[in-house]
């Protein structure tokens, strides 16, 4: 095994490939956003490209959890029979190579957390985000309310979707299937066939990451409810006021009912829930709240930097983390607050911010 590794990490990489010409067109933005050369000064090492599978809204195979942290496709999901194939594309070779030498050329290091920690995957990781289909219209992450039903995209990500459930269920090795970063698969016609007939292996766990909306409805009639591990469940608020207003289209009581209904499902089951918190202008007031809340249900609560998707025009003034925004030292106080919970993470910068 040794030497097949040192084999691997010696390898010269492809020639002539022009890297950039592989970034999805609604990636460029990211892609333009950060450096994208070889960083110097990084000694944590990232094994991710190896072991993670993102495949986006546009059947794009990429190699981290994060499609905007390394923007690069190595194929499209339709080209390939097995998901071993995925790894071994001239381009995730050498992307591979690239992280293993700590040169990160192609990755937002600002953002993913290499600068600060190891990045090393157990098992592997498979995160399906092939539709962008939901029952909210969140500023955040869209300008538009979108829900696929019909159609050629429809019946296009359809094929997508049960070209991966075979996939999947022909995949022997241990893995964690992420669904969905885009969307919410309960809301999603898509994603329903992944969710109700995919015959969930063994070796494998599920992540079910979704708004929680549709959880009393749904949860208990797919076929993967006893191998899900991990409830990623974003609200973006602490009360009713501030959640209404930056999660349009969702009302606080329902979120609370299928709270509620999530948390005795799961009474004395080992699974894992974790709130998540996108911090911006809108919703600062409410981030103690935030922070009770989930020491309320006694779960996890994630706090994440806002990032620019391309999807805000006023993406500076709803950036509260830039040193020269009225509202930054609140922010970084309120942080320090949430930071004192024992049941809050920081995401990328704003563990930094509060040091």
């Amino acid at each position: 095994m040794q030497k097949c590794i040192a084999l691997f990490l010696t390898q010269k990489p492809p020639i002539n490939i022009n890297m950039e010409s592989h970034v999805p067109y609604y990636l460029k933005h990211q892609y333009n956003l950060y450096d994208r050369t070889p960083k110097t000064g990084i000694t944590n090492i990232c094994n991710i490209p190896e072991k993670t599978l993102t495949i986006d809204n546009q059947g794009n195979c990429l190699l981290c959890v994060c499609d905007g942290w390394l923007p690069i496709s190595v194929g499209h999901i339709m080209n390939f029979n097995s998901l071993e194939e995925i790894w071994q594309t001239d381009l995730a070779k050498r992307i591979q190579k690239d992280v293993a030498d700590k040169k990160y050329t192609w990755c937002s290091v600002d953002y993913c957390g290499i600068k600060n920690m190891n990045k090393v995957m157990p098992h592997y990781y498979i995160s399906i985000n092939i539709d962008e289909s939901c029952n909210l219209q969140c500023p955040t992450c869209r300008s538009s309310f979108m829900n696929f039903t019909n159609g050629k995209i429809y019946e296009n990500k359809l094929a997508w979707a049960n070209h991966i459930i075979k996939l999947i269920e022909d995949f022997q090795k241990t893995a964690t299937i992420a669904i969905s970063g885009n969307g919410d698969p309960f809301a999603s016609l898509i994603y329903r066939p992944l969710l109700m007939s995919i015959k969930p292996r063994d070796e494998h766990r599920y992540r079910v990451m979704t708004n929680g909306l549709l959880l009393k409805k749904l949860l208990t009639k797919t076929s993967i409810y006893n191998n899900i591990d991990e409830y990623s469940i974003s609200i973006d608020a602490g009360d009713a006021e501030t959640y209404e207003k930056v999660r349009l289209r969702g009302k606080w009581d329902n979120l609370l009912e299928n709270l509620n209904f999530l948390k005795e499902k799961l009474k004395d089951k080992n699974k894992f829930v974790n709130l998540n918190f996108c911090l911006h202008k809108e919703n600062l007031s409410s981030l103690l709240n935030f922070v009770k809340l989930v020491e309320k249900y006694e779960w996890i609560g994630t706090i994440h930097p806002m990032e620019n998707w391309g999807t805000i025009n006023n993406f500076n003034q709803e950036n509260i983390l830039r040193s020269d925004h009225h509202l930054f030292g609140e922010a970084v106080k309120k942080l320090k607050i949430a930071s004192n919970s024992k049941r809050i993470l920081l995401q990328g910068i704003l563990k930094e911010l509060i040091n």
